[in-house]
């Protein structure tokens, strides 16, 4: 049975297949997608023999020898893991890193998404999951699909198709296949695309993965985003097979745009940092305020500050400093986030003693990390402290793997659930005063229609799936997720 703790979303995949060996392209792959998922990493390679690493940590320190960089394979996935749900002790973050793997069939799969409605998938196989990560129930019916049968174009559209029209949720998944001498790399999207993937290749190799900046670390050339509801296939030879097998209006995750991907990567053609300036251009147009400086929280302010900057005509200046590459909100913890804060931030009072400040960040979920920094910044000296921040007030879980478990946890809703005016939140943060994105401007700044289900609720989720989140949401009552059993 399976009992389902543990989510992948957010995370990092990535899928190379062509005439040579590409482990170490994955290799360098995954840590441009390190910061999509800090708690485990992992990388499977293929040559008839299965070749598989992966461990709790970062990239860097799982791959430390040359011996496992370096394995054989003209095909293989690689996957940056941020666990969203569920148990993240050592053991557990081991257990459920990825890729996954069967060998009967052979097949092995990477995920980007969450799955809600496992507990109905687990009646569709007598398989059992190895672990309690969600990407068994996108492994085990599908295995159960190919399972001794000549495996070919058809039969993987038409298997895939099947596994779709069942699973309800956000995701990018990949897959390898064996097929004798020329393995299949073949990858499915939602119908809603709420979870990016792209195409690039370089002398017919091929890669699938989460972000455009790959193409870049690796110097491969873009070819396209994958459309939601399809599935694509490519073989060593580099034929590539694609179809829509579902199609619906494709609704991005606004979190991606907000806070997710990277700057220097693009989503549907959008640039990241270009719609983060955009929003910063907005927030200074609608929610003004006299003030000497802007600071940006680095690095999620930095984008948008540049926009209310150029906009305002305000300054911009660095007032606080960061002194670890780590990213406070996918850490496993509380107490890992406030450690993050404490420790990895300085302030300079040269900049922001005696000055108004315009304090720019791209979020705010439970209010610890914002609450920390304007202390640091007061004490600092600053006179006035205005918070503007990126995106709309985050005010339900995000059933789709943002990690939001719970809607006891936001600090935009008080104990008995009612939403909290700026003004509210602005004076238990401490600031001077607060003013957030809306949905209008975010929509304008994405140019999309978005899901927006975690600042939006239920409104935001697509319609078929309204229903379900809001019992989900009514089943909220012990600060953990109602599909976590």
């Amino acid at each position: 049975m399976f009992v389902y703790f543990d989510s992948c979303n957010m995370c990092g995949i990535v899928g190379i297949i062509g005439g040579k060996p590409v482990s170490r392209l994955i290799y360098h792959s995954l840590f441009s997608i390190q910061h999509r998922g800090q708690s485990s990493a992992g990388m499977i390679m293929y040559d008839g023999n299965i070749h598989v690493t992966k461990d709790s940590g970062l990239v860097r320190d799982i791959f430390d020898e040359e011996k496992k960089i370096d394995t054989p394979g003209n095909v293989g996935l690689g996957h940056t893991r941020y666990s969203t749900a569920g148990m993240d002790d050592i053991a557990s973050l081991k257990n459920n890193a990825q890729p996954e793997y069967l060998v009967n069939p052979f097949l092995a799969a990477v995920e980007n998404g969450n799955i809600y409605n496992c507990s109905e998938i687990e009646k569709l196989t007598k398989r059992k999951p190895r672990n309690d990560c969600d990407i068994q129930c996108l492994l085990l019916p599908l295995a159960d699909k190919l399972y001794k049968k000549e495996l070919n174009a058809d039969l993987i559209f038409d298997s895939c198709k099947y596994l779709m029209t069942k699973i309800k949720g956000a995701y990018s998944a990949l897959f390898l296949a064996d097929s004798g001498e020329n393995p299949y790399l073949f990858a499915i999207t939602d119908p809603y695309k709420i979870r990016p993937l792209v195409l690039g290749k370089s002398n017919g190799v091929f890669c699938l993965t989460s972000e455009t900046r790959v193409f870049k670390k690796i110097n491969f050339e873009y070819i396209k985003d994958i459309p939601g509801g399809s599935v694509i296939i490519i073989d060593t030879i580099g034929n590539i097979f694609e179809k829509q097998v579902i199609k619906k209006p494709e609704k991005p995750c606004m979190f991606e745009y907000v806070y997710f991907a990277k700057p220097d990567s693009r989503i549907n053609g959008r640039s990241v940092h270009n719609t983060r300036s955009e929003l910063g251009c907005l927030l200074a147009r609608n929610h003004p305020v006299e003030a000497d400086i802007v600071v940006p929280v680095p690095e999620s302010g930095r984008h948008y500050a540049t926009g209310y900057a150029m906009e305002s005509g305000i300054p911009l200046d660095e007032g606080i400093m960061k002194d670890k590459d780590e990213r406070s909100f996918i850490q496993q913890t509380q107490e890992s986030r406030d450690k993050v804060v404490e420790e990895g931030l300085s302030y300079l009072r040269s900049v922001l003693e005696g000055k108004r400040v315009v304090l720019m960040d791209d979020s705010i979920v439970r209010g610890t990390n914002i609450r920390k920094l304007i202390k640091g910044l007061k004490i600092a000296g600053a006179k006035e402290i205005h918070v503007r921040i990126g995106c709309p007030p985050l005010i339900a879980p995000c059933y789709l793997g943002i990690d939001m478990r719970s809607k006891k946890e936001f600090i935009a809703r008080d104990d008995w659930g009612n939403i909290k005016t700026w003004e509210q939140i602005g004076k238990e943060i401490g600031a001077n005063s607060l003013a957030y994105t809306t949905i209008d401007s975010l929509k304008k700044a994405i140019k999309s229609d978005i899901c927006s289900g975690c600042i939006n609720f239920p409104e935001g989720y697509p319609d078929e799936w309204k229903e379900d989140v809001q019992k989900l949401f009514n089943k909220d009552k012990k600060g953990q997720r109602a599909y976590e059993r």
